[in-house]
């Protein structure tokens, strides 16, 4: 367990790990300060632990398709309530409904699979600066979350600010500041929690727009397909191949330092634009 002030994975994984209440019934074990929204990849991974837990320790995810219904509240603990969809031979399909209030904020469908084989070709890794050769990067406005990210994750832009625009946008070199995992959260579900930290910004890639106020998620998707670790850098590369006047798409891909892709990610983002004076 963490004590305060630590820093790195231990905090994470308490984070992510889930109460049992009843079968197939989870519940989150902190909450974050009054007054602010949920963390949208906090209640993803959060939804996958919990499918996790209904399923064989045999299977691992390879897939989950995240909806964002409504905006979580830090201030209250989330219930997760798992629906056993499939039990075949080589595949286990979860749904998981986490509850605030009585009201549903995020529907997960994740599936599982015994095929532990991985992929045996992939697209190749962009080139990149080596991580050492980044500077450090921190998010600019605290939250009311219960976990600060830039508390877990040493975080690194692959370029420097250009053009004005933020560096967060940006592919990032990211790793986990200390700490191991433990039997409680996959990395999987750790990795889930990060794909959704400054996914959606990417469309700014494509929507070089004045006008942009903020961004709301609308869905997650990851595909898992070779083995999550997180003994070395990781590479996130983001790109947004569509963006209209109210969504953007954002497409993302997972990298190990040795070129292996890890997942791949694809999010649409609903565009706020400001408001004349």
């Amino acid at each position: 367990m963490a004590q305060p002030g630590d820093t790195g994975l231990v905090p994470l994984l308490d984070l992510l790990d889930l109460e049992a209440i009843e079968e197939d019934i989870f519940r989150s074990r902190s909450t974050g300060d009054p007054g602010g929204r949920l963390f949208g990849g906090e209640v993803c991974a959060q939804a996958l632990v919990a499918a996790e837990r209904t399923a064989p320790p045999e299977t691992t995810p390879h897939s989950l398709h995240a909806y964002f219904l409504r905006p979580g509240d830090t201030a209250a603990r989330v219930v997760f309530r798992v629906d056993r969809l499939q039990d075949g031979r080589n595949f286990r399909r979860r749904r998981v409904t986490a509850i605030q209030h009585g009201e549903p904020i995020l529907c997960l469908e994740c599936s599982f699979t015994t095929d532990r084989s991985g992929a045996d070709h992939q697209v190749t890794a962009p080139e990149a600066p080596d991580p050492a050769d980044c500077a450090p990067f921190s998010f600019p406005h605290p939250t009311k979350w219960s976990l600060e990210p830039h508390d877990v994750f040493d975080v690194r832009p692959a370029v420097p600010e250009r053009d004005g625009r933020p560096r967060f946008v940006e592919d990032l070199w990211f790793r986990p500041k200390s700490g191991k995992l433990d039997d409680r959260v996959s990395a999987a579900a750790v990795l889930t929690y990060f794909s959704d930290l400054t996914f959606v910004s990417s469309i700014l890639r494509r929507a070089r727009r004045s006008d942009i106020a903020g961004f709301t998620s609308l869905d997650h998707v990851l595909w898992f397909h070779n083995e999550v670790r997180f003994d070395d850098w990781l590479y996130y590369a983001k790109s947004s191949p569509a963006a209209g006047h109210l969504r953007g798409l954002a497409e993302g891909r997972f990298f190990h330092r040795d070129g292996t892709l890890i997942a791949t990610a694809a999010q649409e983002g609903l565009i706020h634009a400001r408001k004349e004076a």
